[in-house]
C-alpha cells in the first residue's frame, strides 16, 4: 500500500513537478495550495507525511507545522519543510515549528524521495529530531 504525501505549495509549477516525481516514486499525493487548505485536507484524508513550502500566503509553512504538531489527532504526522531560505534565523524558526526534516528547494527529487522514505520508515519521530538536508 502506498504512503500518502500531503504536498503544500502555492507554486502551481513547483507543485506539479513535485507531485509527478512523488507519484512516479510510488506515493499517493494530495495537494493543497496554502496552510489553511492543508489543515482541511488533514481532516479529510489519511496522510502519512506533510511536505510543505515555507513561504505561502495566508499561513506559512512554519505556522502550518506548529498547528499540525499541536493538533491532538495529527500531532505525530511527520512534517518536512522545504524552502530556498537559508539564513540563521530560518534555522531557528524551522526548529521551533517542530519540523521533522528541512530540505532545500534545490534538492533533487530523487534525494527528496529518499528523505521521505527514510522519514516514513522511522515514523513517528519526536519533534526534536530535526535534521537538515541540502
Amino acid at each position: 500500500m502506498s504512503k500518502t504525501v500531503l504536498l503544500v505549495d502555492d507554486s502551481v509549477t513547483q507543485s506539479f513537478h513535485l507531485k509527478l516525481a512523488l507519484v512516479r516514486a510510488g506515493f499517493k499525493v494530495v495537494t493543497a495550495s496554502d496552510g489553511r487548505s492543508a489543515l482541511k485536507a488533514l481532516d479529510t484524508e489519511k496522510v502519512d507525511v506533510v511536505l510543505a513550502d515555507v513561504i505561502m500566503p495566508m499561513m506559512d509553512g512554519y505556522e502550518l507545522c506548529r498547528q499540525i504538531k499541536d493538533h491532538p489527532t495529527h500531532g505525530t504526522t511527520p512534517v518536512v519543510l522545504m524552502s530556498a531560505l537559508g539564513e540563521t534565523h530560518d534555522e531557528y524558526w524551522r526548529q521551533h515549528a517542530g519540523a521533522d526534516v528541512y530540505v532545500a528547494k534545490t534538492t533533487d527529487t530523487a534525494k527528496l524521495v529518499k528523505v521521505l522514505e527514510d522519514l516514513l520508515a522511522k515514523s513517528p519521530l519526536p519533534p526534536d529530531s530535526l535534521r537538515e538536508t541540502s
